[in-house]
Parts: structure tokens; sequence; C-alpha cells
């Protein structure tokens, strides 16, 4: 059995990459296709790996090199009359630093098979109202006004991700508006039950 199988399981293996390949027995043809579609699978994954890493590479860059540049001048006694907004600067990239890093570990547990997202009965408009109240400093900062709109909207689903979600809409919405620009969030629930969460800005996006 081993003698009679190696040889055409040996260049199946040898020619996975190409689609023409045809098993030399009817009864692997299965087997074939499984295979060459995990080694796909397993090589677009690497692929998005690869492009993660990268994206989250230059976005941790991004607010260290803010950080780093606003310490700098503050340690060398060149703040002056700047202390207080390079302090601002630098406390609002360490957020956003803080934040990538909490994605990051998010992805690397769910990647790794943690099971510990926790679904729960949520009401969405609560969590956009206190995700506003967070974001009303920082959107004034950018000379953008933020608000919320709307009424009961119940969802099952896991607090802490839900946050994250209307967090990261709403801190870009923000960030790539323009002065004088608006951002709303809105709340709402059909007669079927079905819900949405809107989040509408006239930036630049």
């Amino acid at each position: 059995y081993t003698t009679l199988f190696r040889s055409p399981i040996e260049q199946m293996a040898e020619n996975l990459s190409e689609p023409g390949t045809q098993a030399a027995y009817k009864e692997l043809v299965p087997f074939m296709n499984k295979i060459r579609q995990q080694h796909e699978d397993i090589l677009k994954s690497s692929q998005v790996r690869q492009e993660f890493t990268a994206n989250v590479s230059h976005e941790l860059k991004t607010p260290l090199t803010a950080i780093s540049g606003y310490a700098e001048l503050i340690e060398h006694g060149m703040a002056g009359d700047n202390a207080e907004r390079f302090a601002a600067e630098i406390h609002k990239n360490a957020s956003r630093l803080l934040s990538l890093i909490n994605d990051i570990i998010q992805l690397s547990q769910l990647d790794g098979g943690k099971k510990d997202v926790e679904y729960k009965d949520l009401d969405l408009f609560p969590l956009a109202k206190e995700c506003v109240d967070m974001l009303q400093m920082n959107a004034k900062k950018q000379n953008v006004t933020i608000s919320v709109r709307g009424g009961a909207a119940p969802v099952f689903a896991d607090r802490q991700l839900m946050e994250e979600l209307i967090y990261n809409l709403c801190d870009n919405a923000i960030r790539y508006n323009r002065p004088g620009g608006k951002v709303q969030i809105t709340t709402a629930c059909s007669r079927d039950g079905h819900c949405t969460l809107t989040v509408a800005d006239n930036g630049i996006g």
C-alpha cells in the first residue's frame, strides 16, 4: 500500500500551487482538493498577517513619534508657554497608543481561540451617550461638534467590544473631520426589532 501510493502523493505535494495538476487516482481527488484548499488558506493567512504587521507598525510609530518629539522639546526647556499644549498632545497620543495596544491584545486573544467574550443584553443608546461624553473635550479641541440622538436600541453583544466599536467610529469621525464639522450618532430600532447605530460626519471622508 505504501509503495503503491507514495509516488502519486509526493507528486501532489510538489505541485500544490499548480491548479491544473491532476491526481493519479480518482480516489485521491477529494483528498487533493482538501489539501490544496488548506494550502491556499495558509498562504492567504500569511499574507494577511504580513499586511497587519505592516499596518500596526505604522499605526504604533505615529503616536510614539509624536510623544517622543514633544517630550524632547520639554526635556530641553523649549516648551515655554506651550508646555500645557505639549502635555495635552502627549496625553492624546498616549491614549491612542493604549487603544491600539488594547486592539492588538483583543485580536491576539480572538486569534488564539480564547472564549472570553461575554454576551449580554445591552442598549446602544446609553453606550453612544457615554462615548459622546468621553470624546466631547477632544471634539472641542478639534473644533468639531459631536452629539447623539435617537432612542433605545437593544442588542445582544459583548459590552467591551461594542464600546470599542462605537469609540473607534466616533474617534475617526472627529479625527478626519474639518474645523466647524459635525459628528452625529443615531440609534434606532424598527418595529421588527432590527436595531441600528449610525455615525455620520461631514468631514473629509
